[in-house]
């Protein structure tokens, strides 16, 4: 057989017949064999080599003019084996073995195993996890973080492909890679990053934005607070020395168009339709802005409410205790998970529903108000969940049992995909697994009886775009179920999605990433025309609650 030195092809099919994925790793530092190394001999010029019990093909040819030479594997168990004797040896991942060959011709080759990760992305190198005092990310690292999010979320979600097809996916995930500089931010990595999970098209899978690494206290920010409108206006809800009323259209800032603005960071939030990705604009707006359009000072022109004449004026960038000593806070409805009110006058209660939180007290919550109800003698009750994102759908199981004339299940259909990484992020002892669910009539949750408490009066939805996850699954059964009229906007949340999050953090920058882990079909969905909520009554959401209010005063009045 020719002497060789081992190439580093050669070394990399030896991980691959090890198990272990090739992701562009950093090797441990080489440094001179030492003289604590185990000894092996006497060995003939090649000796045979088992990794983790698997016989490697042709051995590892013994090589005294290489000091030391190298065998990288993530097998875990390294076995060289001479005609009289077997050497083992068992490094930790990312740590290394030296052995010292003696040849029968009395020479000593030097061999330095180094084991690798089993999965690099999962258990990067010390070198590849090691950031730089400022914090940012070499260009190895940063393009390193990138391929680790992306076979992440292949392996936690059950389809990234059903929206966008492989190789639109993956000619973005290069284009991505290739834009990064030789020193890298968080926030230009989530620059970077975002608009590839956002590509997936699930409103519960998306890279979070990195506002603690952003926003310090000493960072000069953008002193004006906004929320967006589900007609793409930009309203301002707070400035600084409440230069800007509440209410007021912001039109433009430093000659950016309100709409411009919005457009540019639409590819950056997730969402299955376009009506949800503009609710996920108004929450990330203040993040985006600033990693866009950060500027030393703001030039916005405001239209006040009411008015057609505009007005401008310039904010000089200012700290976080600026802000907060000379921004007022914004007067806010209650931000209890839910409450609920009764006007006599209009024979109405109206349900706020802000989040599905607390099975157990949402059950004391729902018979302490349809008890009030029933004493009351209300003949009408709204539900307002256009505030609602969603939660525990169990919290919805308890509610639905009061108001559903049928029996009803919330997911008809269910695909649950365990992977070993999803695995260990869930925890709890779980296995991998894939598992494929129908409910079928035992599964059917069966409403109260009227001596339980069911409610007989007329209930009224109120939902918006912003109305996501388990919050749209109610909706979907309560309009299914035919409960009663449904008031209001299309629902963010789709009739097939995703959903079901588990966390998952980029292996050296650390941002992280929710990530579906299961697909659900609600009630009597299609798989052919998969859509959100479709009200009833369709109005703004802003003008929902006063729709309703005037449909119960008509029906009264007839």
């Amino acid at each position: 057989m020719k002497k060789r030195v081992m190439s580093n092809a050669l070394r990399q099919s030896f991980c691959l017949l090890a198990g272990t994925i090739v992701a562009g790793s950093a090797l441990l530092p080489v440094a001179p064999a030492h003289a604590g190394a185990d000894v092996f001999g006497p060995v003939d010029s090649v000796v045979r080599l088992f990794l983790d019990g698997r016989e490697i093909r042709g051995g590892w040819n013994v090589a005294p003019e290489i000091n030391p030479d190298i065998l990288e594997t993530a097998a875990a168990r390294i076995a060289f084996v001479s005609k009289t004797d077997t050497l083992t040896v068992s490094p930790a991942e990312w740590d290394s073995a030296d052995i010292a060959m003696i040849t029968t011709s009395g020479d000593t080759a030097r061999v330095r195993v180094i084991r690798t990760a089993a999965n690099p992305y999962e258990h990067p190198s010390p070198q590849m996890s090691r950031r730089a005092a400022s914090g940012k990310l070499t260009r190895e690292q940063a393009r390193f973080d990138i391929d680790a999010l992306v076979y992440g979320i292949s392996q936690i979600h059950p389809d990234i492909y059903s929206v966008c097809t492989q190789e639109q996916l993956l000619r973005a995930v290069n284009r991505a890679k290739d834009s990064l500089g030789d020193s890298v931010t968080p926030l230009q990595l989530y620059r970077a990053a975002a608009p590839l999970v956002a590509m997936i098209g699930d409103g519960h899978t998306c890279l979070q934005f990195p506002y603690k690494d952003v926003f310090t206290d000493s960072m000069l920010r953008m002193p004006v607070f906004v929320r967006i409108g589900s007609d793409r206006a930009i309203i301002c809800e707070s400035s600084i020395d409440s230069i800007i009323p509440y209410g007021s259209a912001i039109l433009s800032i430093n000659g950016v168009p309100a709409d411009t603005m919005i457009d540019a960071m639409m590819p950056y939030v997730s969402g299955e339709r376009q009506h949800y990705k503009l609710v996920r604009v108004g929450y990330s707006f203040y993040g985006l802005f600033h990693m866009l359009y950060g500027a030393d000072a703001y030039d916005v022109e405001y239209r006040l409410p009411g008015e057609s004449r505009t007005q401008r004026h310039i904010f000089p960038a200012a700290t976080r205790a600026d802000i907060i000593s000379r921004c007022p806070s914004v007067s806010r409805e209650s931000r209890s998970d839910y409450t609920f009110s009764i006007d006599r006058s209009r024979d109405v209660a109206v349900m706020d529903f802000r989040s599905f939180t607390d099975a157990g007290r949402m059950s004391a919550f729902a018979d302490s108000m349809f008890t009030a109800l029933r004493d009351a003698r209300i003949g009408n009750l709204i539900i307002d969940l256009r505030a609602n994102g969603g939660g525990n759908s169990a919290v919805g199981d308890v509610l639905l049992r009061y108001i559903s004339p049928l029996p009803f299940v919330q997911m008809e259909k269910a695909l649950i995909r365990v992977t070993p990484l999803s695995a260990r992020l869930i925890g709890n002892g779980v296995t991998p697994c894939l598992v494929f669910h129908q409910a079928d009539s035992a599964d059917y949750i069966r409403p109260l009886s009227r001596a339980e408490g069911h409610y007989d009066g007329r209930v009224y939805l109120l939902t918006s775009n912003n109305t996501f996850s388990s919050a749209s699954s109610f909706a979907w059964v309560f309009k299914e179920c035919g409960v009663g009229p449904v008031v209001g906007e299309e629902t963010g949340g789709m009739s097939v999605s995703y959903g079901d999050l588990l966390v998952y953090s980029m292996p050296v920058s650390g941002l992280s990433t929710t990530v579906s882990y299961k697909r659900f079909w609600l009630l009597h969905a299609d798989e052919r025309d998969i859509h959100g909520v479709i009200p009833d009554v369709s109005v703004k959401a802003p003008d929902a609650l006063d729709t309703a209010l005037e449909m119960i005063a008509r029906d009264r009045g007839r």
